[in-house]
């Protein structure tokens, strides 16, 4: 994981939390979309974020909802997305 990855990906889960009036902290292994923190349209969002911030490409590797639920597997996912690439 490049330095500054976690902090993105934390700034972006969290304003989408804001805009859900949820301001509460979160751990970087806590389930965001398992526990309904994050919902559908969410993860729509996510997944653009991730394409257009850090060059994921979905039709290159396997699109999972699970893979979204905290900021440990997003890191995953990208880091696995950059091994591909």
């Amino acid at each position: 994981m490049a330095s500054g990855d976690r902090t993105k990906i934390r700034a972006f889960l969290g304003g989408m939390l804001a805009e859900h009036d949820d301001h509460a902290d979160f751990a970087d292994s806590e389930s965001l979309v398992a526990t309904g923190r994050l919902d559908s349209l969410a993860v729509v969002k996510l997944v653009t974020f991730l394409e257009s911030g850090f060059g994921v490409d979905f039709t290159r590797i396997e699109f999972d909802p699970q893979r979204f639920d905290s900021v440990v597997e997003i890191e995953a996912l990208i880091d696995e997305s950059r091994a591909i690439n």
